[in-house]
């Protein structure tokens, strides 16, 4: 018989507290969250497809038929060896309901998640951690574990692999070995980050009959909203914790999110490679500031900070959060969950003590009022200004689609001349387009360099003007010079103004990639008739801009190439502002 549930409070966990930014006044929409071990991705069309046309106005499908069709083919199992879950913590307390009862020994392999300890005292379990140790780089301690079991097997063994929070792993042969060895023992492996991992061997196809392991689709394909999470055991195992699971728990739309994912598997491959080459920045960039992150083998770190609360706090305030490990037993270190370019540029900001973006948008005083503006945010913006710099060496690093989907939003709230919103964006992606516009620039170059004379001419070839090679994205600009939008007001006497209105979105659009750490280039040296004709644009579409974006290979520069090659330098503002 079950003993009463022991006497738990809610634990603490990543990701965003809302009350916590209430209090401190900070918007959540500006929060970059780092605390939660997610996949950095934008969904491909085919999950928002599914999400969009989800039948739920119906029960969904109590047991995930699709869904676990689907799983099956991905890990070559029946699928009477699946079970679904609203995530992996409904299947955690479901397996310690299960297999627990009152007294009885459950191991936890530290530190480690809490729900795992958590569930085993709710199901009236006594619940130990067997830790590994800051002393040790937080290895996995084998020896001792191997030990505990010799002496008193547990009934269940709580096993994170790889460990939330230390990244740390442990070799599938010697989970098998302890598996084989202590056949009374309930072993269950999470497996929720293996996906992160490149050296982490699964168990899903172990077939043993004391051997449970889950899996998150929260994770590694970024369904935390949805929560999506799985388990494989044995036939018995799944038949007895099917007895005992809540009805319905998993949502019709995480059931077709799932799948539409699970069919998109190398849409999430690619950014879990992005993720790693992302991780090996971060952690060099991290080494040069004298801190040393801990090595992991999965998608987050920790990194060891003195006083973790202040430095999660301190963080906080520029608008980014780290997980505090204190929760864990570990109050000098934060884990670090790894995001894409932009949200390394953040964090090592932030780091830093350099502003790049505010943490909140006004600091209107009331609802309905008109906004003023703070001191911070002020400084902010002018910095931004100074660091908008026209960008020729970028990184080659991708930029996420949903990026650009913003920027080009701010772009669009640009003023317009009677709102005719003049401005037509073209993405120009094909290799061979972006091939003969780089032939374009080339030519054109050259016949630059000789309308000059020299020392001059030499040194005019020796400036970088173009990212053309490098940037990730390349954006043509038009404008509709006559648009029907706006009923011709504001421009029968100056019609030259639909032009400077596109070139007013260029600027919004500028400022905004700037504070998400990207860096812009305006190629100015082609023939726009050319380039119209290469991209095969309506007739009466007119090119204003051709612009390259990407990450800038010095984030930090303030003072304009042109003025560092020494060109030319920029002029004082009083040289410029005169009075009538």
């Amino acid at each position: 018989m079950k003993a009463p549930p022991a006497s738990t409070g809610e634990e603490h966990h990543g990701g965003i507290d809302s009350n916590e930014l209430k209090a401190r006044q900070i918007d959540p929409r500006n929060v970059l969250d780092l605390s939660s071990n997610l996949l950095f991705v934008d969904h491909p069309q085919r999950v928002k497809n599914a999400i969009r046309t989800s039948q739920f106005s119906h029960y969904p499908d109590r047991d995930c038929g699709p869904l676990l069709d689907a799983l099956a083919a991905r890990h070559q199992i029946p699928t009477d060896r699946i079970l679904a879950g609203n995530g992996c913590c409904e299947l955690i307390h479901l397996v310690a309901s299960t297999l627990l009862d009152s007294g009885d020994r459950a191991m936890v392999v530290g530190p480690t998640f809490s729900e795992y300890a958590r569930a085993s005292r709710i199901a009236g379990a006594n619940a130990y951690e067997v830790r590994s140790h800051a002393s040790e780089a937080f290895a996995v301690p084998t020896e001792a574990l191997q030990n505990d079991l010799e002496s008193q097997p547990p009934r269940l063994v709580w096993i994170c692999n790889p460990n939330n929070p230390t990244g740390q792993r442990i070799d599938a042969v010697v989970i098998q070995h302890w598996v084989e060895s202590f056949p009374q023992t309930t072993f269950v492996v999470d497996e929720s980050y293996i996906d992160f991992s490149v050296s982490t061997q699964s168990l899903v196809g172990n077939e043993a009959a004391n051997l449970i392991v889950l899996r998150s689709m929260t994770k590694s394909h970024a369904l935390a909203g949805l929560r999506l999470g799985y388990l494989v055991a044995s036939e018995p195992q799944i038949q007895a914790l099917t007895a005992r699971r809540i009805p319905w728990s998993v949502n019709e739309l995480a059931q077709a999110a799932g799948v539409a994912a699970l069919m998109s598997q190398p849409h999430y491959d690619a950014a879990m490679q992005r993720l790693q080459t992302e991780q090996a920045r971060l952690i060099g960039e991290l080494r040069q500031r004298g801190y040393d992150p801990l090595s992991s083998e999965t998608g987050f770190f920790m990194l060891p900070v003195g006083n973790a609360t202040a430095f999660r706090d301190r963080l906080l305030s520029s608008g980014v959060l780290v997980r505090d490990c204190t929760s864990f037993g570990l109050p000098e270190h934060v884990r670090i969950a790894i995001g894409d370019a932009s949200a390394t540029d953040r964090l090592l900001a932030a780091i830093d003590g350099r502003p790049l973006i505010a943490t909140t948008p006004s600091d209107a005083v009331e609802s309905g009022s008109a906004p003023t503006w703070g001191d911070d945010f002020r400084s902010q913006l002018y910095q931004l200004f100074r660091l908008r710099r026209d960008v020729r060496r970028f990184r080659t690093d991708p930029i996420a689609p949903q990026l650009m989907a913003q920027w080009i939003e701010a772009a669009c709230m640009a003023p317009s001349v009677g709102l005719s919103q003049p401005w037509r964006f073209l993405s120009v992606d094909q290799p061979s387009l972006r091939e003969r516009v780089s032939a374009e620039f080339e030519l054109q170059n050259e016949s630059a360099a000789s309308g000059y004379e020299d020392a001059e001419r030499q040194q005019y070839q020796k400036l970088k003007l173009a990212g053309l090679r490098e940037a990730p994205e390349q954006l043509a600009i038009f404008v509709v010079p006559e648009p029907s939008q706006g009923r011709g007001l504001g421009r029968q006497t100056m019609p030259e103004t639909v032009v400077y209105s596109v070139v007013a979105a260029i600027q919004n659009l500028w400022l905004a990639a700037r504070c998400d750490g990207v860096g812009v280039g305006w190629v100015s040296i082609l023939r726009p008739d050319r380039i119209s004709k290469i991209l095969a644009v309506p007739d009466h579409w007119q090119l204003i801009a051709y612009l390259c974006l990407g990450y800038p290979s010095d984030p930090a520069q303030e003072i304009p190439t042109l003025e560092l090659a020494g060109w030319e330098e920029r002029m004082q503002t009083n040289q410029l502002w005169t009075h009538s």
